[in-house]
């Protein structure tokens, strides 16, 4: 198995991989991140491990609308050669779910894992589009297969940003469904959010620490919110 985690976590020919703006800076500078689509990644699981050495399934999770935007979170569970990891993308369609979170999964198999720990690049853009040119040079910049790719420590310190914000998010949530017990409290409902937490299996003040957990508290909060009048 360590030789085919080292083969999934290999980097991908720079034509395979595109670019996108994060965010617009001042000047007409933006900083922008390397991506690939999920086409990519399961060509990537089909040359390591061949077609039946790895299959995918998914749990849509919220379907809503927030800000007159459509937000759609899934869930996929993605299993290969037996060893099954799991993570929750979200996307505007179920369609951008549905890749957000095979890509997701399949980082915890080290596929383009290594995109991660690239150093952030500012570009100076025109409008809110990349140029051929500037996406050709952004790709000179990128490692090659069988180069190594990512410092270790760069994936920790990764790893431990993302818990410390998984975490900061589960702590606003628990503060939201508490404020929004207090409110049942108050109007008599008490007793059926009792219920929920309970079938839901959650104690406010104890929220947990996992990306799974945040999805419970999710879940919680939209169940609590169908009680209010």
């Amino acid at each position: 198995m360590k030789e085919v985690m080292k083969a999934l976590a290999e980097p991908f020919d720079p034509q395979e991989v595109d670019f996108k703006i994060q965010s617009q800076g001042k000047n007409g500078k933006a900083l922008v991140v390397p991506y690939v689509d999920a086409r990519t990644v399961m060509d990537r699981l089909d040359q390591v491990v061949g077609p039946e050495g790895w299959h995918d399934a998914y749990e849509v999770l919220a379907d809503r609308e927030s800000g007159g935007n459509r937000v759609v979170e899934v869930r996929c569970r993605l299993t290969v050669l037996g060893i099954t990891k799991e993570d929750v993308g979200e996307g505007d369609s179920l369609k951008a779910a549905f890749s957000d979170a095979l890509k997701r999964a399949a980082v915890k198999f080290g596929v383009g894992r290594y995109l991660y720990g690239l150093d952030k690049v500012w570009v100076q853009v025109e409008g809110n589009f990349l140029s051929d040119s500037q996406i050709d040079k952004l790709r000179a910049r990128l490692p090659r297969p069988g180069k190594p790719a990512e410092k270790p420590a760069r994936a920790e310190e990764q790893a431990e940003a993302r818990e410390e914000e998984v975490a900061e998010r589960l702590k606003k949530a628990d503060e939201a469904i508490s404020r929004l017990v207090g409110e049942l409290k108050a109007q008599g409902k008490g007793a059926e959010a009792a219920k929920v937490l309970t079938a839901l299996g959650y104690k406010v003040g104890e929220p947990g620490s996992t990306a799974l957990d945040l999805e419970r508290a999710k879940k919680v909060y939209r169940a609590l919110e169908a009680l209010k009048p």
